[in-house]
């Protein structure tokens, strides 16, 4: 896999290194597949949008994410 640099603004950078390694190999993957998406993409970018939410959601529920797990997630305080 080849590494690019792209600028994140302070705060992004901050909570992406004091994160987990599982943390960030999560955020890698969404990012990965919303890059993938946003260039490979011609249509309109709402459609695109709900596409890569449907595929990160089939990859979450595939790894063992539930609506239950998922809410316990969101309601973490950093």
């Amino acid at each position: 896999m080849e590494q690019i640099s792209i600028p994140l603004n302070d705060e992004i950078a901050s909570l992406y290194i004091s994160a987990s390694r599982e943390k960030r190999k999560k955020a890698e993957l969404l990012i990965n597949l919303w890059l993938k998406d946003f260039f490979k993409s011609k249509k309109n970018p709402k459609d695109d949008l709900f596409k890569t939410m449907d595929e990160i959601s089939d990859i979450a529920m595939k790894n063992g994410l539930t609506p239950e797990i998922l809410e316990e997630i969101l309601n973490e305080e950093s």
